[in-house]
């Protein structure tokens, strides 16, 4: 269940895509904190985004598709 809730269902159609787009870019080595400098969020801010444990996972490459 996605943390943030939007009323428009546009705007959670395009929080899921920047949600993926961070996966696949963390996946392909790029650092958390250069993500969240070029989206304008603090760290701490991307690590809430997602469920606990999963960046860490990914930078590990740990994480399996169910």
């Amino acid at each position: 269940k996605p943390k943030e809730q939007f009323a428009d269902p546009v705007l959670s159609e395009l929080a899921a895509i920047k949600q993926l787009m961070i996966i696949s870019l963390l996946r392909s080595g790029i650092h958390q904190s250069q993500i969240a400098s070029a989206i304008g969020v603090s760290e701490a801010t991307l690590s809430r985004t997602f469920p606990k444990g999963l960046i860490k996972s990914l930078k590990n490459g740990r994480v399996a598709a169910d």
